[in-house]
């Protein structure tokens, strides 16, 4: 799929503000979620949601969570170096190689999309073993 058959959907959150997540169309009003938020929790990739348009803009914005998918979604902020140094390229690489899928907003934010239930607990037990701080953002009931 590319990213033109792709739309925008803003969420709002009263602590974090604004944030434009890609979604993939499948309904009038539903869409499936296609990018990992930075910011918003409780929303992960391919979670099925609800939208509204604002009347002023003609804006999709969130409305509610239709179908959580089995994905989760977490977020690491390395405090001892950058994702530019070596040791935060390394990072990456080891996060990918859970199974995971990571976008990065640099100096130090990665959010990172975890598929498979089976691949959670690995992924959190190398962080915090690590000592790298990261949080969940929206966990999959699996």
């Amino acid at each position: 799929m590319s990213q033109a058959e792709l739309e925008k959907v803003r969420f709002f959150d009263a602590d974090v503000g604004y944030e434009n997540l890609w979604a993939e169309k499948r309904d009038v009003d539903l869409y499936v979620i296609k990018s990992i938020p930075y910011f918003i929790y409780d929303i992960s990739v391919e979670d099925v949601i609800r939208v509204a348009k604002d009347e002023a803009d003609q804006t999709l914005c969130f409305s509610e969570v239709v179908t959580h998918s089995e994905h989760s979604t977490i977020r690491v902020r390395p405090k001892d170096f950058t994702l530019d140094q070596r040791e935060g390229e390394e990072l990456l690489r080891k996060i990918e190689s859970f199974g995971a899928v990571t976008e990065t907003l640099p100096p130090r934010l990665v959010a990172v999309d975890i598929p498979s239930c089976g691949d959670v607990e690995p992924l959190t037990r190398f962080l915090t073993e690590s000592h790298i701080p990261w949080e969940w953002a929206d966990k999959a009931p699996c």
